[in-house]
C-alpha cells in the first residue's frame, strides 16, 4: 500500500474554498482530505479491492463508550456480527509507536477482534492473538475475506 500521490486520480474528490475533500467509500459523504484521511481511504480501497471485503462489513470511525468515555476506532471490519479486523490509521508523517500500539490494544481489550492493524500508509503492522490472547502472531498481509 503506497501513499496516494494524486488524490483526485484515485478517489472522488472535490475542491471547496481552497481545500480538497474526498468522498468516503463507506460513509458516502465528503471529508477533508487530511494525511490521515488519505491513509484511511487507501486502506478501505485495499480491503475492498485486494482483500475481498464488502462495504457493508466495514465501519469507519466507529464510536463506542467505555467507563463514560467515548472512543473512536478508525476502521473495523465485522464478520458474522463480531469484530474481525480493527485498524488504527495515522498520518503519513506520524511514526508508528508504542503509544499507537497501546491505543489499539485498549480497543482490543474491549472488542476482541481477531486481527489488529496499525498503519501510517508507509508502514503497517498486522497482528493477532491466539490461545485466548496469550500468543501474539504477526502477519505480512491483512487476511483475505473468506
Amino acid at each position: 500500500m503506497k501513499l496516494l500521490e494524486k488524490p483526485g486520480k484515485k478517489f472522488n474528490t472535490i475542491h471547496l474554498n481552497g481545500k480538497v475533500y474526498v468522498c468516503c467509500l463507506i460513509r458516502k459523504k465528503y471529508y477533508l482530505l487530511t494525511k490521515e484521511e488519505v491513509v484511511r481511504q487507501q486502506l478501505i480501497s485495499y480491503l475492498i479491492t485486494n482483500r475481498g471485503y464488502k462495504v457493508k462489513e466495514i465501519y469507519v470511525e466507529l464510536k463506542y463508550s467505555i467507563y463514560n468515555m467515548t472512543k473512536i476506532i478508525d476502521l473495523i471490519v465485522f464478520k458474522n456480527k463480531k469484530p474481525f479486523i480493527m485498524v488504527e490509521c495515522k498520518s503519513s508523517d506520524v511514526n508508528i509507536s508504542s503509544k499507537s500500539f497501546y491505543q489499539i490494544m485498549k480497543y482490543y481489550l474491549i472488542l476482541k477482534s481477531k486481527y489488529l492493524v496499525l498503519t501510517n500508509g508507509i508502514k503497517k503492522i498486522i497482528f493477532g492473538f491466539k490461545n485466548n490472547g496469550n500468543d501474539m502472531k504477526f502477519f505480512k498481509k491483512i487476511p483475505k475475506n473468506y
